[in-house]
């Protein structure tokens, strides 16, 4: 009898971890998006950067 109880807080436990595994997983996926769009974004700022520095040199006589 005991060792049913047992296993059945092991199974719990168990079950709790993987929960929180998958929450974990979710975390990641969601920060690693962010990332991404963040690098993206950096990219487009690089670019615009070049282009005013084109339109400024196309200014000047």
């Amino acid at each position: 009898m005991k060792d049913i109880e047992l296993l059945n807080e092991l199974e719990a436990k168990i079950r709790k971890m993987v929960s929180s595994l998958d929450r974990e997983r979710e975390k990641n996926i969601i920060s690693n998006k962010a990332v991404q769009e963040s690098e993206k974004l950096s990219k487009i700022e690089e670019k615009v950067r070049h282009l005013i520095n084109m339109i400024d040199q196309l200014e000047q006589p």
